[in-house]
């Protein structure tokens, strides 16, 4: 006799990435599932962080990739809708892919201070997220979107997927994945809210008496919550990195060397999550913005005037990607 096959337990993790990366990342997904039969929907485990907390939502919401790219294709004016699939909203305030202008003074002297007493137990992001001032911009359009499809608490539907929407506390620098057992309670539409909260563009989620901000100031992807003692365990996890870089392109403007920097650390952080559920024995697939996606992307992943461009190339590319037989994952 032969005994069945345990089916693999999966999960599917999906970084910050701004409004560009969100589309980024709804292409990957599209053409992952074309490349393997496996419907992102299904995964055991779901966690999202800024952008990809909207996604993540979505799918332990039940909604399907298609939809996504089919809502994306829409024409801008006309993705509004209440029971339409969700596209990455515009931020109040803000105009052709920039802020309002912020509050004056830093965002978090709390965080400072905590961050000069043990500089050592921050991530690099955190010291330059708490100077930034407040932002004046808000993510109420999240908190409607998410809200349009996903339950008003924790924990779902038997058949969903574990979901963890990850957010940083302004004042502490903690990572606060919301969804776990004894994290703050909200939402997940707040908790989406506040994971997207990008400090300095967006003013704070408060949830709970808490100040929240992007769960990317702590981690691009934060992976490495797979191996928590409150999730179950996996096997195989899917992990989209859509503000990394993969392969070298020379893009110009005011902010190509910033945007270079900032996918270099993203980049470095996220391997190391990575190597850590390689070490666990759990076998990941990866992928990041290659050279094409990032010159349609340029410096600016905010500008959603491009998502159209950004989709339509990330469908091509990453669908030649998952083709690949040498597809050298981190």
């Amino acid at each position: 006799m032969t005994s069945a096959r345990t089916p693999s337990r999966r999960a599917v993790v999906i970084g910050t990435g701004g409004s560009l990366g969100y589309a980024w990342a709804i292409a990957a997904l599209s053409t992952w599932q074309q490349a393997t039969g496996l419907d992102a929907r299904d995964a055991d485990v779901v966690v999202g962080t800024s952008a990809g907390s909207i996604i993540a939502s979505a799918l332990a919401s039940g909604v399907a990739v298609d939809d996504l790219v089919d809502h994306l294709q829409r024409p801008r004016e006309r993705r509004e809708g209440p029971s339409g699939p969700p596209s990455r909203p515009r931020p109040r305030g803000a105009r052709g892919g920039t802020p309002p202008v912020p509050r004056f003074g830093p965002g978090s002297i709390r965080l400072l201070g905590r961050i000069a007493r043990a500089p050592r137990r921050f991530p690099p992001l955190a010291f330059a997220s708490a100077l930034l001032p407040v932002g004046r911009a808000d993510t109420t359009g999240v908190v409607k979107l998410v809200s349009s499809f996903a339950p008003e608490s924790w924990p779902g539907p038997p058949s969903a997927p574990e979901l963890r929407i990850v957010a940083t506390d302004y004042d502490t620098g903690a990572r606060v994945p919301f969804g776990r057992p004894g994290a703050p309670p909200a939402s997940p539409a707040d908790a989406a809210s506040a994971s997207c909260a990008v400090p300095g563009w967006f003013a704070p989620v408060r949830i709970d008496g808490r100040r929240y901000v992007d769960g990317g100031v702590c981690s691009a992807t934060s992976a490495d919550l797979l191996l928590g003692p409150d999730m179950p365990p996996v096997d195989e996890a899917l992990v989209l990195v859509p503000l990394a870089r993969r392969g070298g392109v020379r893009l110009t403007g005011a902010g190509a060397a910033a945007d270079g920097l900032f996918r270099g650390i993203v980049g470095g952080r996220s391997a190391r999550e990575i190597a850590r559920l390689r070490s666990a024995g759990v076998r990941v697939t990866t992928h990041a913005p290659g050279p094409e996606d990032r010159a349609a992307m340029g410096w600016n992943v905010m500008d959603a005037r491009k998502q159209g461009d950004v989709l339509r190339t990330a469908l091509r590319t990453t669908e030649a990607w998952w083709a690949r037989k040498d597809r050298d994952d981190w």
